[in-house]
């Protein structure tokens, strides 16, 4: 009774449900149905997703709170329009005008802190404030607030070029003999002038001279002016590496302030009852990449324990359980020794084979471990083969970035505990290496061999640093060698 009332009033919702059924109890046959529609909607979804090459489906639904790759647009506020004002006072009917300047748009400014660890706050247009417009009785406009984007430290800032952006910024070439209409001028006209009430600029008597079209041609010389700067200073695209805590560059730029109508006063004009509006902000789309800065990689395939790794020899405290994908974005730790020296180790998902094909979750997260000054191979050595396993891993690195693996690198046989074939399995890993990557067995479950670990990492890590210190200074004498043939 009740399912023919639902029909009776909303049939269009059930008409596809009304099927010659068995005379039952239930309505089991309906329910079947709804549950069919939800699964083939799913998969309709899931391959849409697949064709697209990206794995960012894979990561919906799973609490995701990492954000390391993101494109904005980020535009500078608009220059304040100018103010069209007289001086009024006592006895003074015919004031001179005293309109101020529109102030300047703010900028869009990008810095690195330690603050943050991710993209995720970052919205995808980022507009500062606009300038203040001017103010009767020769008062400017104040410059717009400037706007800060806090990004975590590593991060790399790189502006998408269009090509057909700047097809479109080009002014077209006009014939002199093109005019416009009356509704373009009339738009043209508000775009850049601001009118003193019930001013008729073209309502100029015969005989006499038009200020206002002497004013627009001034301006359109400082528009070709500005074009002209425009086109002739224009810089290479923005690629910047924020390594630093507190380092900071501007990427968009704030419009210029209109002009008061005191710019237009001259001997002839002494009452000019027109100023202009502010230009607009500087706008540029720029991608945001994020690549964690930290002394030690973890690379390994799913499962092979680089979570319980990093937690058994730093402060980190990342999930760990006995399925694979535990970790879905990178982690980092500190590693703390006794003397107060520090150590940090990004713990990135697992790599599978076919990586770079976006097979599990992809290979985007070896961007995180670019910069690592040592690899570390976490290796499974109670698997069915864990040379394998290496060299799986060497190929989706290679896959991702032709020579990283030629960077320092370490192998973290774990599980070695293992009754079985983990102690098989390591003896033959080992031969197999042949002493090209030292390789060191620990039990990070239990914590077993890790103070060992430990003090080889650091080790290792003070001899690159020393290293790259020591090509740092020979680049610098170079320089300053070459300065000096310079001068002399």
């Amino acid at each position: 009774m009740l399912f023919r009332l639902q029909t009776a009033v909303r049939p269009q919702l059930y008409s596809h449900l009304l099927q010659p059924v068995r005379q039952t109890r239930n309505l089991f046959p309906i329910a079947s149905q709804f549950h069919t529609a939800i699964v083939q909607c799913q998969a309709e979804e899931v391959d849409e997703y697949a064709h697209k090459g990206s794995v960012q489906y894979k990561l919906r639904g799973k609490g995701r709170q990492f954000v390391d790759f993101i494109r904005v647009k980020a535009k500078g506020g608009d220059g304040g329009n100018g103010c069209v004002s007289f001086q009024r006072e006592k006895y003074l009917a015919k004031g001179p005008p005293n309109g101020g300047n529109g102030g300047r748009g703010g900028n869009v400014i990008i810095r690195a802190t330690t603050n943050e660890s991710t993209l995720k706050r970052l919205g995808r247009m980022c507009t500062a404030k606009p300038g203040q417009s001017g103010l009767g009785g020769g008062r400017h406009g104040t410059t717009g607030e400037h706007l800060v984007i806090e990004v975590p430290i590593g991060t790399v800032v790189r502006e998408v070029v269009n090509d057909e952006a700047e097809v479109e910024e080009e002014e077209p070439v006009q014939d002199e003999e093109y005019e416009l209409t009356e509704e373009e001028e009339k738009r043209k006209r508000e775009e850049r002038w601001v009118l003193y009430p019930r001013a008729e600029p073209d309502a100029v008597r015969s005989g006499r001279v038009n200020f206002f079209e002497q004013a627009e041609t001034l301006m359109d010389e400082e528009d070709k002016y500005y074009a002209w700067r425009l086109r002739t200073e224009k810089k290479e695209p923005v690629e910047i590496d924020l390594t630093e805590d507190g380092q900071e560059f501007v990427l968009s730029r704030g419009g210029a302030g209109g002009y008061g109508n005191p710019y237009f006063l001259t001997t002839e004009n002494r009452s000019p009852k027109w100023a202009t509006r502010g230009r607009k902000g500087e706008m540029k789309e720029v991608e945001l990449e994020l690549k964690t800065i930290a002394d030690i990689g973890l690379v390994g395939l799913p499962n092979a324990g680089k979570s319980t790794l990093l937690g058994a020899i730093s402060n980190a405290h990342p999930k760990q359980a006995n399925y694979a994908f535990t970790t879905l974005h990178p982690f980092v730790g500190t590693v703390d020794y006794a003397d107060q020296y520090q150590l940090t180790v990004a713990d990135i998902p697992g790599l599978i084979r076919g990586a770079h094909r976006n097979v599990g979750l992809g290979h985007a997260f070896l961007r995180h471990v670019e910069r690592a000054k040592l690899l570390v191979y976490v290796i499974d050595v109670s698997g069915p083969n864990p040379y394998e396993d290496l060299k799986t891993l060497q190929y989706e690195l290679e896959a991702y970035r032709p020579g990283l693996t030629k960077r320092q690198s370490l192998i973290v046989a774990n599980k070695a505990d293992k009754a079985g074939t983990a102690k098989d399995n390591l003896a033959q890993l080992q031969s197999q290496v042949n002493k090209s990557i030292p390789i060191i067995p620990v039990s990070a479950r239990y914590e077993k061999n890790v103070i060992k670990l430990t003090s080889v990492l650091r080790k290792e890590v003070e001899r690159i640093r020393a290293e790259e210190e020591e090509i740092k200074q020979q680049k610098l004498k170079e320089l300053e060698q070459d300065e000096y043939d310079e001068d002399i």
